[in-house]
């Protein structure tokens, strides 16, 4: 027969037991639930629209609009919601509240990128490669920025 303090001590031990039984099944859901998440992506694009002769002092200038892919009807922008940057350098812009973004550069051949500030998938980066930008050029590219679905 067990004495008053070593029943206590057991007693103890068990209730400790039962407080943290449901921590193993509480984990193994969770590892379930987000494994079986079904992302899809909704694919976007970029557009080059149109390019321009302009007196620019020899660089070339690229500007444009950014939307989401399947925006419909008037959106509310937030001023720097979209990042816009040529591959491979360190010129980069954001967006105005109207959507509207320029990049002054000087001329080359440029992969031109663009994508959502929150995007953590290189998938939903909208790109347009090797776009040739000659001195004294007003190139417009919009893009359509695509997104997931959980």
């Amino acid at each position: 027969m067990l004495g008053i303090g070593k029943w206590r001590i057991e007693k103890q031990k068990i209730d400790a037991m039962k407080k943290w039984r449901f921590i193993p099944i509480l984990f193994t859901i969770l590892v379930i639930s987000n494994s079986c998440l079904n992302r899809q992506f909704v694919e976007g694009r970029a557009e080059i629209v149109s390019s321009s002769y302009l007196a620019l002092n020899d660089s070339s200038l690229v500007f444009g609009h950014l939307y989401h892919v399947d925006g419909s009807g008037v959106e509310t922008c937030h001023e720097n919601e979209f990042e816009i940057w040529i591959e491979n350098s360190d010129l980069k812009t954001t967006n105005d509240t109207t959507r509207y973004y320029s990049l002054k550069v000087a001329p080359g051949t440029y992969t031109i990128k663009g994508q959502s500030s929150g995007n953590k998938w290189a998938r939903l980066i909208e790109e347009v490669k090797n776009v040739d930008l000659k001195k004294n050029t007003k190139t417009e590219i919009n893009f359509y920025i695509g997104y997931a679905v959980e």
